[in-house]
């Protein structure tokens, strides 16, 4: 047995909102455009057990030069997790039971791909899903990644207590500055100097482009927002980008501002404290797998957080793999598309 095809977007929706890993990323609009950003073919796959819904799996095809790829999620998209969702009650089950769906999931998924037979597939799961046996069982490659979370459900004395002494040094000083923060839905700001930053060929992070990110936070307007923050003069001191939604996540920065200010260290407490006022209980903080940005993020004395991402290629796979994270990523460039 093959996992099914949903095409019903409210169907699709609604068992992510319910799942406790279910990202915006996973929601029916953020996939298609996706996959229309992307020139990918978006194959939102169900399985279920009898009449019950037990997991959604949205898988990435794309064929380039006779070399087919499935992914989950694409290159040069800054989505840190996908893979599959699973249902609300999943972490209720005993371990046997546990392993009785996550068997008839991976059966249902090996069916599909060995119908879309990939020459190469990527796959990143959320950090909720760490049972990755029966990928290994089919010999795929596994590396582990890592994020940061700030657990909001302490008191925010709490959370201030536990930063490095120095950046409590630093927020004092600047919440005496004036500073003032403005939430947004207009990207062009955030996407010249994001784009300024990609260009940095030491920096592995995917571009995305502007027509993409546009058109993701036109769908979701009260879940993406992007923050600006001004000193008192009114000069930019600081932008990000957020996805807020079941968690808050701090989903793209730029490069420090030239500026006398910590503009980044206040932007990143104010939201902290936003998230906390918002009744988030969690705070992700990306950037963890990248060594320029890992120490500037860890005195905010954030978990480090896990998660899986596997792969599985042949020869013309690895050709595949090379060509589409490196060549596509320059095309963009030359382009001006990022």
């Amino acid at each position: 047995m093959t996992a099914n095809r949903v095409d019903d977007r409210d169907t699709w929706d609604s068992f992510i909102d319910e799942s406790p890993s279910g990202l915006l990323f996973h929601r029916w609009d953020y996939l298609h455009l996706t996959a229309k950003h992307t020139g990918s073919t978006l194959h939102p796959y169900a399985i279920c057990k009898g009449d019950e819904l037990i997991c959604l799996f949205p898988l990435f095809y794309r064929r380039m030069h006779g070399i087919t790829a499935v992914f989950s999620p694409p290159p040069l998209t800054v989505i840190p997790h996908l893979g599959c969702v699973m249902s609300e009650n999943f972490e209720r089950l005993k371990q046997s039971k546990k392993e009785s769906v996550l068997h008839l999931v991976a059966e249902d998924i090996r069916g599909t791909l060995a119908d879309l037979s990939p020459n190469y597939l990527s796959i990143a799961f959320v950090p909720e899903f760490n049972d990755i046996r029966h990928y290994l069982w089919d010999h795929c490659d596994a590396r582990i990644r890592y994020t940061y979370t700030i657990n909001l459900e302490r008191p925010l004395s709490e959370i201030r207590d536990d930063l490095h002494y120095k950046l409590r040094n630093k927020l004092k000083k600047e919440e005496k500055a004036g500073l003032q923060l403005e939430r947004t839905n207009d990207i062009s700001t955030l996407h010249r100097l994001l784009a300024d930053r990609y260009r940095d060929p030491s920096l592995d992070i995917p571009p995305i482009k502007r027509e993409y990110l546009k058109d993701i936070v036109r769908a979701y307007p009260g879940r993406i927002g992007v923050y600006h923050l001004y000193d008192a003069g009114g000069d930019l001191a600081g932008v990000v980008a957020t996805q807020e939604y079941k968690r808050f996540l701090l989903w793209m920065g730029t490069p420090r501002l030239k500026s006398t200010h910590a503009g980044n260290e206040y932007l990143q407490w104010l939201l902290i404290r936003r998230a906390k006022a918002e009744g988030y209980r969690t705070f992700e903080n990306m950037g963890a797998n990248n060594p320029d940005l890992a120490f500037f993020k860890s005195r905010f004395n954030p978990d480090l957080t896990t998660y899986f991402e596997i792969e599985k290629m042949d020869g013309l796979g690895m050709v595949s793999r090379w060509a589409y994270l490196t060549l596509a990523k320059r095309l963009m460039m030359a382009a001006g598309r990022v």
